[in-house]
């Protein structure tokens, strides 16, 4: 019998298991642009967790919503993006056989989202992207250091490896929200030292554009660029640990956790839509509106994903059934037997494919 597995990762060749609706341990990454943590609702789960454990059968976040899946992802860039260099949706390693009546559901998809765009040739590596800004469902950005302590879990895990870690962290608030770590042992891990300056906020005007740096990928000196970095930061505030990539860390868990915590903030179990951070010139918009803004190139590119703030992004949707691979969108089909054994992969990256962000890998195992 086939079971779901779910990744997610900084980059496509460095992912780690999923507990699925497990809304108390979001998993922890650290890629080389992007910093954060995730969880994933997939409704009337039954399929693999990373520790072996009973899975999470679903999530009281679906009731009241007519929803099957939810990626829910917050963390930090490491350097200065601006919105039209930042884009999320599918793509493959290989070409993939279109079914019939897809060219019906990419209709529906333009009709959803104008600026989408695609590319479907078989030989290639096929995908279909939209700028984040104006295609993410959910999207806030906050102060690290921001004070805003989540509600109870939704879904506890049934299990005594998580009673446990409750236990454990409930002597630490800074612990309270981390990912337990052992599952996670080449994850790459970054130190960020807190700006004690009250003004973390920064000056939006004076940031530098994003059209200084250099979009076609980047390398570890990028990170020693002060002007890379935004107004409010400076290049020793991204520290990259020494030995990041050895297979066994010599960190303690504990360790690894104050430092995401940090760097992050509070893990933030629910995501609402707020636009007061990252758009301070613009009065306070709703998602149709925050979608619709950024339709616009131009507002696009004006706009700036600042490196310190933490950004929070959602993407939910009725139509696919992660279970079974079943897709409905005006029409019914499994889409399993024209991928030819490639996963389902979400990611946020840039539209040439050079810069991954992070990115959530769905596929079914025997």
């Amino acid at each position: 019998m086939v079971k779901l597995r779910v990744s997610v990762g900084g980059s496509y060749t460095d992912l780690a298991i999923v507990n699925c609706n497990d809304e108390l341990h979001p998993i922890e990454f650290d890629g080389p642009e992007f910093q954060g943590r995730a969880i994933v609702r997939i409704k009337d789960f039954a399929g693999i967790t990373n520790d072996g454990s009973k899975p999470v059968h679903d999530s009281d976040y679906f009731k009241g919503h007519n929803r099957r899946f939810s990626l829910q992802v917050e963390g930090r860039f490491k350097r200065e993006w601006d919105g039209e260099q930042v884009y999320f949706g599918t793509d493959f390693e290989r070409g993939v056989d279109l079914p019939d009546g897809f060219e019906m559901m990419l209709k529906i998809a333009r009709y959803i989202d104008p600026v989408v765009r695609t590319s479907l040739t078989k030989n290639g590596k096929p995908w279909i992207l939209s700028p984040l800004v104006s295609s993410i469902n959910t999207m806030a950005a906050w102060r690290p250091q921001d004070a805003n302590l989540p509600s109870p879990p939704m879904s506890p895990r049934q299990s005594t490896d998580m009673s446990h870690g409750l236990l454990n962290e409930s002597h630490s608030s800074n612990n309270m929200w981390g990912f337990l770590g052992k599952f996670k042992k080449r994850n790459k891990r970054s130190s960020v030292v807190s700006n004690s300056s009250n003004d973390i906020y920064g000056s939006y005007n004076n940031s530098p554009s994003p059209s200084q740096h250099n979009t076609a990928g980047s390398n570890s000196s990028t990170f020693n660029d002060a002007g890379s970095l935004a107004s409010s930061t400076t290049s020793s505030d991204w520290t990259t640990a020494p030995n990041s990539a050895v297979e066994h860390s010599e960190v303690p868990v504990e360790t690894q956790q104050d430092e995401v915590t940090e760097a992050l903030g509070h893990w933030r179990q629910h995501l609402d839509e707020d636009t007061t951070f990252f758009m301070p010139q613009q009065p306070s918009m709703s998602t149709p509106q925050r979608r619709k803004h950024f339709q616009s190139e131009q507002h696009r590119k004006e706009f700036v994903f600042r490196t310190d703030l933490v950004h929070g992004f959602e993407f939910f949707s009725p139509h696919m059934d992660f279970n079974t691979f079943d897709i409905r969108m005006g029409l019914s089909m499994n889409i399993r037997k024209y991928l030819a054994g490639q996963p389902v992969r979400y990611t946020c990256r840039t539209l040439g494919g050079e810069t991954v962000f992070w990115a959530v890998q769905f596929e079914l195992v025997d």
